[in-house]
C-alpha cells in the first residue's frame, strides 16, 4: 500500500485509490502523513479541517473520519496496526511513503529518484490553511534537492544542466545557491562572460528586491570566475567505506546543516561509528565546498596516543591549505589566527574527528560561516556554540544486521547482531573474523558470543577491540566517576533510577545524579527515559569485568536494602525488582521485597511481573523455613494466580497456606485464606462452599478483629447470595461491607461496595436507588483516579441501566470498563465487563457488536476457568447469533453449564 503527499494526496492499493474519501478526510490524511509514526493530536486535525472555526460537535467528526479511514485502510489490507488512537491523538505508521522514499534517496545523493517521487506540487488540492506552511516547507525542499542535483551534475560535466539551471535561476532569481550552480556549470562549458554576468544579474536583482548584497561564497566564486582559477580544492578525507549502513536522517540534517553554515557535532559511545559517520557526510558534502575537504585526526581517544594539543592540530590544517611548517609561526593564538585569515572567503569543509574536549576544539573553528565543520567526540561538546549536536546511538536492529550482512561478504546474522548489540565497531569485527575463519558458521560466531563472560574477548580482530574502546573511556573518568561506573555494573537490571544507584554507591541523591550526568556525557550511559540511566550491553559487560569483588558485594547488598527499605516507584523497578529476586544466597532480602512490591503491582495491573516475584519469595521463604514469610508468601503467590486468571493454581496456593495457618493456630489468617477460598470457589462455580467458606471467614474474623477480612467477606457473600437470587440476603450482606470500610476510612473499598448494593437494590427492583448508588460509586471512583474500582463500579451501573432499559448508556459504561481493564491486564473482570458490553449492544439492535463481546468474554472465561461467566458468554452468542446455526449449539452449552453450577442468576465477581 502507498501514501503519497508530493502530489495529491492519496492512499494506493495494487495501483489503485482506497482514499481519502472527501476533502475533510483528505485533510486528516495529509496532517497524519506529515506526522508520520508520531502522534498528532486530535486538536491539530482540527484545526487543519476548520481552519481555527470548528463547529461544538468538531472534536467528534473528526474521531469518526479518523476511525472511517481507519477502516478503509485495514478493509484494504493494510493491517490493523495502521492507524492507531493513541492518547490525545492518533498515530499513521505508512509502509511505503512517497515523502520517506524522497528523503531517503535524496540522503544517498540519488537526487533524481528523489525528485522522480514528486508528481505535483506537495498536497495538491488540499485547501488548508494550517496546512500551508507545510505544503511551502516540502516545496523548498524539493528546490534544495534539485539545486543539489543540478550542482552535482554540472560538476561532473552534464552540459544539460547549464539549460535546466538557466531556467530555474530565472524562475528562482535570488536562490544564491542556483546562481552559484549555474555559474560553475557555464564555467565549464568555456562560457566565462555568460558565468559573469549570472553573477551580475543576480547581484543587481537582490539589490533591487531585497536591499542586500551577494553572500559570501557567491561573491567568493564570482572573484574565482573573474580571474579564471578553478574553484575546487584538495581533499584530505580519509576512505568513505562502501558498505556504510543506515543513518539517513542524521545524514540529511547533517548535510543541511553543513549547507546552512551551522558546525555539526556528532557524539556518541565507543565504536557507535562517529568517525565513519563523519567522513561519509563530508564526502557528501564535498561539492558544496569546491575549495577543499580538510581532515584532522584529534587522537582524543586513540590507543597509545595522548590527546592532538590544540597547536598541532592547527599546524597539520595549515598545511592542508598550502602553508609550509617553515612558514607558520609558533605559538597558538599566532597560528590560530592565520588559520581563520586562511580561512576566510573560502568554501572549506573542515572534519575534526576524535575530540576529548571542547578545549581541543575551539581553536579550530574558523572564523567563516562559509567554512563547513564536522566535529566528532565521545563526550558531548557544548562549547561549540550554534552546533547542530548529532548524539548517534547503536543502529536499530534492521540497520544493524544490513552492516554486518554487508561486511561479512552476504551471510545473514541477525544473532550476531543482537550479540553485539547492534554497536557498529562490534558488528565489523565480527564480521572480520567470520570473513579470516573460513571454516566457521554464522552459528559457530554466534555460540561464541553467546557466553556474556567472553563476549567482549570476542569482539577483537587485527588492531580493534571493543573491550579497549571502552578501556579508554573509563581511563578518562575522574575516580569518583570510575567508582560509580564499577558499581553500576552490579545491578542485574536493564535501567535503573537515581535512587538505586545512589544506594549502589553509598551517597545521596545529589551526588549521584551528578556522577549519572558524567557518566551520561561521556557516553558509558544511556537515558532511555527521564531520570532513568542504564548501560548497553557490552558496557555492562566492560564495568562487571572492572569491578572490585568487595566493592560490589557491598554495593550489591546496599541496592537490596534499598529494595527492601527505600523510597521508590514500584511500577518503573518492577523489572529490577524481578532480577534482585532472581539472585541467589539473598533469601530473607527476596521475600521481603516480594512481599512489599505485591500490592503495588497488584493495582496497577503488572501481572507478569507481580506473579514472578511472588513465586521468587515463595521459593525463598520456603528455604529459609520461616512459618511468617511462608504463609504470606503463600497469601501472595495465591494472589498474583488470582489475578492473572490462574484459578487452579489460585486453590493449590491458598489450600497449602490454610494448612500452615492452621499448624500454627493462625486465627486471623487463617479468616483471611478461607475468604479467599470461598472467592475462588465462587468463580469456579461452587456457590454453597464459597457462602459456607464466607461465613467462617466472618466468624473468625469477628474473633480476631479482623475488620479488613470481615468487609472482604461480606462484599464477596452479597456477590454469591445476588448470583444464586438471594437478594435480601446480598442487600443485607453489601450493607454490612460498605458501613465497615467507611467506618475503615477505605475509601476504594467504600467504591466496590457501594457499586455491589447498587447491584442488589437493582435486582430487588428499586431502580431509582439502584441508579443513584450506581452512579455515586461511579464518580467517586472517577474522582480519586482508582481505575480499577471505576471499572468495577462501571460493571455494576451498566447492569443496573440494563435493568432499568437505558442500554445506551449501559453500553457506554461497560465499554469503557473493558478498555480501562484491557490496559490493566485484568481478565477476571474483563469477562463481566465483555458480557455486559455485549448484553448492551444486544439490547440496542447490533447483534454483530454483540457477537464480538460474547466472544471475548467467552475466550477469556474458559481461558481462566470462570464458569459462571463462561455461560453468561455462551447464552449471550446463542442469543446474538438467532438463526445462525451456531446459535442452539450455544444455547444449549450454556443453559447445560448453567445447570451444572446451580446458577440462576448471570453473575459472580470477587474481590
Amino acid at each position: 500500500m502507498e501514501f503519497r503527499v508530493l502530489g495529491p494526496v492519496r492512499v494506493l492499493g495494487d495501483g489503485r485509490p482506497i482514499g481519502p474519501s472527501g476533502p475533510r478526510q483528505e485533510r486528516i490524511l495529509a496532517a497524519l502523513l506529515l506526522g508520520a509514526g508520531r502522534v498528532v493530536p486530535v486538536s491539530r486535525l482540527v484545526d487543519v479541517v476548520w481552519d481555527g472555526e470548528p463547529p461544538a460537535t468538531a472534536v467528534r467528526q473528526v474521531r469518526n473520519l479518523t476511525t472511517a479511514l481507519r477502516r478503509a485502510l485495514v478493509a484494504a489490507g493494510a493491517g490493523t496496526d495502521v492507524l492507531t488512537a493513541d492518547g490525545p491523538g492518533f498515530t499513521l505508521r505508512p509502509g511505503a511513503f512517497d515523502l520517506h522514499a524522497f528523503e531517503e534517496h535524496a540522503a544517498r545523493g540519488e537526487y533524481r529518484k528523489a525528485l522522480e517521487c514528486w508528481r505535483g506540487p506537495a498536497l495538491a488540492g488540499v485547501d488548508s490553511a494550517a496546512l500551508r506552511p507545510d505544503a511551502e516547507g516540502l516545496e523548498e525542499r524539493r528546490l534544495a534537492v534539485l539545486e543539489q542535483c543540478l550542482a552535482a551534475e554540472a560538476d561532473g560535466g552534464d552540459g544539460d544542466a547549464v539549460a535546466e539551471l538557466t531556467a530555474l535561476v530565472a524562475e528562482h532569481p535570488l536562490r544564491e545557491g542556483l546562481v552559484g550552480s549555474l555559474m560553475r556549470a557555464l564555467h565549464r562549458a568555456g562560457r566565462q562572460a555568460d558565468a559573469l554576468n549570472a553573477y551580475q544579474r543576480a547581484k543587481r536583482r537582490l539589490a533591487d528586491e531585497l536591499g542586500i548584497e551577494p553572500g559570501a561564497p557567491l561573491r567568493a566564486l564570482y572573484e574565482q570566475l573573474l580571474h579564471d582559477e578553478p574553484p575546487p580544492g584538495h581533499c584530505f578525507l580519509p576512505y568513505d567505506v562502501p558498505d556504510f549502513t543506515g543513518r539517513a536522517a542524521e545524514v540529511t540534517r547533517a548535510l543541511e546543516a553543513l549547507r546552512a553554515g551551522r558546525p555539526v557535532v556528532a557524539d556518541g559511545m565507543a565504536g557507535v561509528g562517529k568517525t565513519a559517520f563523519a567522513v561519509h557526510v563530508a564526502h557528501r558534502a564535498a561539492g558544496d565546498f569546491p575549495d577543499g575537504q580538510l581532515f584532522a585526526d584529534l587522537h582524543g581517544h586513540t590507543p597509545g596516543r595522548d590527546p592532538l594539543p590544540a597547536e598541532t592540530a592547527l599546524s597539520a590544517l595549515l598545511l592542508q591549505t598550502g602553508v609550509p611548517a617553515s612558514r607558520q609561526p609558533d605559538g597558538l593564538d599566532e597560528r590560530a589566527a592565520l588559520w581563520r585569515s586562511r580561512v576566510a572567503g573560502r568554501r572549506l569543509l573542515v572534519v575534526l574527528d576524535n575530540a576529548r574536549s571542547a578545549d581541543q576544539v575551539v581553536p579550530l573553528l574558523p572564523g567563516d560561516r562559509g567554512a563547513g565543520v564536522l566535529v566528532t567526540g565521545r563526550r558531548r561538546l557544548a562549547a561549540v556554540d550554534g552546533a547542530l549536536e548529532l548524539g548517534l546511538d547503536v543502529l536499530p536492529p534492521p540497520e544493524a544486521e544490513a552492516l554486518f550482512t554487508a561486511a561479512a561478504g552476504g551471510r545473514p546474522g541477525a544473532g550476531v547482531a543482537r550479540l553485539c548489540g547492534y554497536l557498529p565497531l562490534a558488528l565489523r569485527i565480527a564480521a572480520a573474523r567470520l570473513q579470516s575463519r573460513p571454516l566457521w558458521t554464522v552459528d559457530d560466531l554466534v555460540a561464541r558470543l553467546g557466553s556474556e563472560r567472553r563476549r567482549l574477548a570476542e569482539l577483537r580482530a587485527g588492531g580493534r577491540d571493543v573491550a579497549a574502546a571502552f578501556a579508554l573511556s573509563y581511563r578518562d573518568l575522574t575516580a569518583p566517576q570510575r567508582r560509580m561506573f564499577r558499581v553500576l555494573g552490579c545491578h542485574p537490571g536493564g535501567d535503573f533510577a537515581v535512587t538505586a544507584a545512589a544506594a549502589l554507591y553509598g551517597t545521596g541523591v545529589t551526588e549521584a545524579e551528578r556522577l549519572l550526568e558524567d557518566l551520561l556525557d561521556a557516553h558509558l550511559l544511556r537515558q532511555p527515559a527521564p531520570d532513568r540511566y542504564g548501560f548497553h550491553d557490552l558496557i555492562a559487560e566492560h564495568a562487571r569485568e572492572v569491578a572490585d569483588p568487595d566493592e560490589a558485594a557491598a554495593a550489591l547488598d546496599r541496592l537490596l536494602d534499598h529494595y527492601r527499605d527505600g523510597e521508590f516507584s514500584f511500577a518503573a523497578e518492577r523489572a529490577n525488582l524481578v532480577a534482585v529476586t532472581a539472585l541467589g544466597g539473598h533469601d530473607e532480602h527476596v521475600w521481603r521485597i516480594a512481599d512489599r512490591a505485591v500490592a503495588a503491582l497488584r493495582e496497577r495491573g503488572h501481572r507478569d511481573e507481580l506473579t514472578a516475584l511472588a513465586r521468587a519469595g515463595a521459593r525463598a521463604a520456603d528455604r529459609l523455613g520461616d512459618p511468617h514469610a511462608r504463609q504470606q508468601s503463600l497469601a501472595n503467590l495465591t494472589i498474583a494466580h488470582w489475578e492473572s486468571g490462574r484459578l487452579a493454581e489460585a486453590v493449590e496456593a491458598n489450600a497449602e497456606r490454610l494448612r500452615l495457618v492452621r499448624d500454627r493456630g493462625d486465627r486471623a489468617a487463617e479468616a483471611a485464606s478461607l475468604a479467599r477460598m470461598g472467592a475462588l470457589y465462587g468463580m469456579l462455580g461452587r456457590y454453597p462452599d464459597a457462602i459456607r467458606l464466607y461465613r467462617q471467614a466472618l466468624v473468625l474474623a469477628g474473633e480476631t478483629g479482623s475488620h479488613v477480612v470481615a468487609c472482604l467477606a461480606w462484599g464477596n457473600l452479597s456477590n454469591a447470595q445476588e448470583v444464586l437470587g438471594q437478594y435480601e440476603d446480598a442487600l443485607t450482606s453489601a450493607a454490612r461491607a460498605r458501613a465497615i470500610r467507611e467506618e475503615l476510612g477505605d475509601d476504594d473499598g467504600a467504591v466496590l461496595a457501594t457499586a455491589q448494593l447498587g447491584l442488589v437494590l437493582a435486582r430487588l427492583g428499586r431502580l431509582g436507588e439502584a441508579r443513584e448508588v450506581a452512579e455515586k460509586a461511579v464518580c467517586a471512583a472517577v474522582e480519586a483516579g482508582y481505575a480499577f474500582g471505576e471499572a468495577w463500579s462501571r460493571i455494576d451501573a451498566a447492569e443496573v441501566l440494563l435493568a432499568d432499559g437505558c442500554p445506551a448508556e449501559a453500553h457506554a459504561h461497560a465499554e469503557r470498563a473493558c478498555a480501562i481493564l484491557g490496559r490493566l491486564n485484568h481478565p477476571l473482570l474483563l469477562t463481566m465487563a465483555a458480557n455486559s458490553l455485549g448484553a448492551a449492544a444486544l439490547a440496542l439492535g447490533d447483534p454483530a457488536s454483540a457477537v464480538s463481546a460474547y466472544r471475548l468474554a467467552l475466550t477469556t472465561a474458559r481461558r481462566i476457568g470462570y464458569r459462571a461467566q463462561e455461560a453468561r458468554a455462551l447464552l449471550g452468542l446463542g442469543a446474538a447469533l438467532d438463526r445462525h446455526p451456531e446459535a442452539g449449539r450455544r444455547l444449549l452449552a450454556g443453559r447445560a453449564l448453567q445447570e451444572e453450577i446451580g446458577l440462576p442468576g448471570e453473575r459472580l465477581r470477587t474481590r
